[in-house]
Formats: C-alpha cells, structure tokens, sequence
C-alpha cells in the first residue's frame, strides 16, 4: 500500500452512522487513529462511484502512512472495515459496530476494555439485567411463516468460552489467570482457525497440573519435524521421552535403581514444567540428570542448568533435545554425560525398546493401567 495507490467503498455497504459505542466501547482498544479512520470512511462512502487515493486520507487526517496501515489493521482485527487488494486497486468494505450487549457478551473485547480502562469503568458502561420473564414470540407463530425459515441470528464468536470453562470444569482444569490466559487462548484458536474443542484439547494435553500452561500450548505449536538422522540409541531415548509424562517416566527410571521420587523431585518436576519444557523435553533432561552420576536421586541443579539452556534455545521436542546434547559432545570432545549408549540402555526402561513385545494379557493389562492410574494419583498429592 502506497500513498498514490487507488481505493473505492464496496457498493450497497451502508452502514449505521450511530457512533456512541465506537467512542464509548471501541477507542480505549483501537486508539484515536483508528476511530478517526472508521469516521473517515462512514462520511465518504459513497457507494462505490469513484476512486480515490490514499493520500487523500493521509492529508485529511494528518497521519503518517505506517500510521495509516496500523488503523487500518486495528479495524481489521475488531471486524470493524476490511481492506481488500486487487490487481490494481484496493476496495473497503464497511461493518457495523456491536451493541453494548454484544460487544460485552465477546469476552476478548470485554478483556482487552478491561486492560485498558480497569473492570470498574467497564462495569459502569455494562448495562442491566432486566426483572421478570421475557414475554418473546418466534417470528414462526407471529407472522404465520414456516418454521424452518427461522430467525437470522447474528453469527457467534469462534472462540466459545462457556463450553471451554464447562469441559474445564468436568476435567478438573483451572486458569492460572483466566484474564491473561484468555486473550492468548483467542489467539492461539484465531492464529490456528480451531473451534474452541480444538483449543481446549492441546490446553489439557499440556497443562500442568491440571492448571493451564499457555507457554507450553505455544511450544508444542512450535514444533517442527527434525530431518536429522538418529542413531539406534538415540531412537530409543526419543521414542522413550515421547511415551510418559515426566512423573512416571521419572519413577519408571528411579524404579531401576531401588528408589522412589522425593519431594523436592516433584518440585523439580513442577519447576521444569513452567520453564515452557515439553513433557517429552523434560524427560530427555532427566534421563541426561541421572546418567550424569552413580547415584539413585536427580542431580537437581544440573537438571535445572540444562533446562534453563533448552527453554533458552527453545528447544520443542526430544529430538531436537537429544541433537544439543550431541552437538555439545562433539564441541567438548568429552565423554558424554547424558545419551551415551551403554547408559542409555541401561536406564531406559524396556517397554521403550523398539523390538519390545507386549506378551501381557488383556486382564493384566487393564489391572497394570489402573495401578499405573492410582500411582499418578499419589504421585501428584505428595506420597511415594
């Protein structure tokens, strides 16, 4: 977009001249240059006769064109205007504002209202609730229509928060701050073009501790396939990292040597996690941990060195975990002290071992799982 590039309005796209709300609702998020804009545009549309440039608007409005292309991307993400490209030209369309009502019930718009102007002067522009029954008819009954014809409903946010919060509830999920977790939540499902399900999937499938981790729903969005090729061992470490989450991988480990996770190791644990690490990400730093010492507990201060590093490199998978723990052996020229092929197989529990055949049958199997159950329960409430 340049100055002397053209643009016209869209045709029959007349919206409400009403602009209450726009300063009341919309400006503390927008800003002035973007409200300035919008008003712009409401008194010069003129039905798509003619083109005009944006120089125009620039010298009516005294901005700057970065200036100009920010209000026009503001108006763009509250579905205020959008800005369509053409082989020569640009055309804008025009969209109406919320009501009061409606822009509340959009608990983004709410949110970022609030982080402007505070949740008091946001409860002072909500409106009532009205008293007693409502007394409403179906357009069907009243003017003897079909009822499959139906009503024209306005179209719904994506992001539904209220079925998100009701499966939370039924899953035992929190917030660690539903305000701030929220406006990343959005993101996220705007960015991936996911249904609220979608979202609230990888939300549970990384959380921690049954609170929600939005760096850790990030860092499993950010990885990337690994076209590296792995030696037989190091298959063995990644497949294993992938298949527990960090308190049974570490018991399964601890197990092999006569010993069971201690406070502090849970603590570990916690602390690796809101790092931002990955489940399969910690389980590669505490296989490095105990393959580091002869000794039956985590060598906690080295286990959080090497996590401070990966979280630093952002580092994403067991792959891409394992590649730094090899490209520091060759920069060090030294035994390693983590992945090494004796110690991988020695520690490394064997249901991990590609040839491993599962001989269990199905009734033990199900008695295993529900005693691998029972200890993750106790694991997480603090008993050994």
């Amino acid at each position: 977009m340049r100055p002397n590039d053209k643009f016209s309005y869209l045709k029959n796209n007349l919206v409400s001249q009403d602009t209450n709300n726009l300063i009341r609702l919309y400006q503390p998020i927008i800003g002035r240059e973007a409200v300035s804009l919008y008003l712009y545009c409401l008194a010069f549309w003129d039905d798509g006769h003619q083109a005009y440039t944006f120089g125009h608007i620039l010298n009516h409005l005294n901005m700057g064109m970065e200036v100009l292309k920010t209000s026009f991307e503001r108006l763009s993400a509250m579905n205020l205007l959008e800005l369509y490209q053409g082989e020569s030209t640009y055309q804008i369309k025009l969209f109406s504002l919320l009501s009061a009502d409606e822009f509340f019930q959009h608990h983004v718009y709410k949110r970022l209202l609030e982080k402007k102007i505070g949740e008091t002067a946001v409860e002072a522009l909500m409106g009532g609730q009205p008293q007693g029954q409502p007394l409403a008819r179906k357009l069907s009954t009243v003017f003897d229509v079909e009822d499959e014809v139906g009503v024209v409903k306005r179209k719904q946010e994506d992001f539904d928060l209220t079925n998100f919060k009701r499966r939370m509830a039924q899953e035992n999920l929190r917030f660690a701050d539903e305000k701030e977790d929220l406006l990343d939540l959005f993101a996220i499902a705007e960015q991936q073009n996911w249904t609220w399900y979608e979202t609230y999937v990888l939300a549970r499938e990384t959380a921690i501790s049954h609170v929600i981790s939005v760096e850790r729903m990030k860092q499993k969005l950010a990885q990337k396939r690994v076209n590296e090729k792995f030696t037989q061992d190091e298959q063995i470490i990644i497949h294993a990292a992938k298949s527990k989450v960090p308190m049974l991988f570490l018991a399964e480990l601890k197990k092999k040597r006569q010993a069971t996770i201690t406070q502090s190791e849970r603590q570990l644990l916690l602390d690796l996690a809101k790092l931002g690490l990955l489940d399969e990400v910690i389980n590669i730093v505490l296989l490095l941990t105990l393959n580091k010492v002869d000794s039956a507990n985590l060598n906690e201060k080295y286990a959080l060195k090497v996590a401070n590093d990966f979280a630093y490199q952002k580092v994403t998978s067991a792959e891409e975990a394992v590649l730094k723990i090899r490209e520091r052996n060759q920069q060090t020229n030294s035994r390693p002290a983590q992945v090494s092929p004796a110690s991988a197989k020695s520690n490394v529990p064997n249901w991990s071992q590609p040839d491993y055949k599962n001989e269990t049958s199905l009734e033990k199997q199900a008695e295993l799982e529900e005693q691998k159950r029972r200890l993750l329960a106790r694991l997480e409430e603090g008993g050994d």
